[in-house]
């Protein structure tokens, strides 16, 4: 038997794999690793700088270049005004796509045993009206009418062809890649499967043939059951804290009745969702200090059937720390903050909008 080395004498657990249910991929937790030297428990406050309103390129897109909206809609409280000045939500094309329209599909062209195609497909910004307002700051009325946005664009988009897969998504801070401080959202739409969704996707499958169940449906009535990682709940959704969260903080927001498709959600369990993502960004916001963050919205591909063992949801990812050495070496994400300490943290955070709770 090989001889361990002497330190192993001393053992004592200071850390933790866990594997993802989905993905197949694991994630190493080090409880303690906030504590080290030079680190913080927990993001210090920090005062954003904000582009002025005068300068600011989304205060008034059309005045800026942008054209006219593809899509308004106005302040909930003034849902009859026909008068697209009146806008609370606006869609525009982005002045610097990643992918532009088409009229034709590309073909693909090889290079030896490389393949090229064009950057076709669309991508928008989808801009709220007040400057600082974050989603954490809206009535859930307001949230509303931003998810019917996400929705009624991607209707729009789903049938254009050789569209495979639409990602709305939204980044809030310097560190999440949001270059301009204005609250906005954007919608691209691509003519591949993004290797994530895929493996997301193929891992759903794999689940449901072994177990005969949906995974996320498995992992809900598990956290339901367990009530460790959940930070929020209401009529349609469930807000929890990821077993095998791949960064400190780490949000996801399910529907509690399993379904593949965002895009088909009614308008009651729209409200819900509203409820819930306001609810969770303004736990972040209190909670720690107002994090940069991305989230993202994981859903079937566009055009598809026959994926009903896919259960889409919302994926909410702090930036409060940075891939060293051990991430990019291994691929394995070193997590900070245990879920269990996360859903903790956040759910004693009260959510209160005004007057009335969440």
């Amino acid at each position: 038997m090989k001889k361990l080395h002497s330190y192993t004498r001393a053992y004592k657990k200071i850390s933790e794999f866990r594997r993802d249910a989905v993905s197949g991929e694991w994630i190493l937790l080090v409880e303690e690793r906030h504590l080290r030297p030079g680190a913080r428990d927990l993001p210090e406050p920090k005062k954003r700088k904000l582009i002025p309103k005068k300068t600011c390129l989304f205060e008034n897109p059309q005045k800026h270049g942008s054209g006219p909206p593809i899509l308004w809609h106005p302040h909930p409280s003034e849902s009859a005004s026909q008068n697209a000045k009146d806008w609370f939500v606006q869609v525009v094309a982005n002045k610097y796509p990643a992918v532009v329209p088409h009229h034709i599909c590309p073909k693909d062209t090889r290079y030896g045993p490389y393949l090229s195609r064009d950057g076709i497909g669309f991508h928008e910004v989808i801009i709220t009206r007040d400057h600082e307002r974050t989603i954490a700051d809206m009535t859930t009325a307001e949230v509303d009418v931003l998810v019917r946005t996400y929705q009624e664009r991607y209707v729009s988009i789903e049938n254009e062809p050789c569209i495979k897969y639409i990602l709305i998504f939204h980044n809030h801070g310097e560190r999440a890649g949001a270059s301009i401080t204005h609250p906005h959202s954007q919608l691209i739409a691509l003519p591949i499967i993004p290797p994530d969704v895929k493996r997301s996707l193929r891992g759903s499958e794999k689940y449901f043939q072994k177990h005969n169940t949906c995974a996320h449906c498995a992992e809900l009535a598990f956290e339901k059951k367990q009530k460790k990682r959940i930070i929020y709940t209401n009529k349609k959704f469930t807000v929890l804290a990821p077993f095998a969260s791949r960064v400190s903080f780490e949000i996801r927001i399910f529907p509690n009745k399993h379904a593949s498709h965002f895009e088909v959600i009614g308008k009651e369990e729209r409200m819900f969702l509203a409820d819930a993502l306001r609810v969770t960004m303004k736990k972040l916001q209190k909670g720690i200090s107002d994090p940069d963050y991305n989230f993202f919205i994981h859903t079937a591909p566009a055009q598809s059937d026959g994926v009903d063992y896919y259960h889409w949801h919302l994926e909410i990812l702090p930036r409060i720390s940075t891939w060293a050495g051990v991430e990019l070496g291994t691929g394995i994400e070193v997590v900070a903050f245990l879920p269990e300490e996360t859903a903790g943290i956040l759910r004693k955070i009260k959510a209160y909008y005004g007057a009335s709770s969440a």
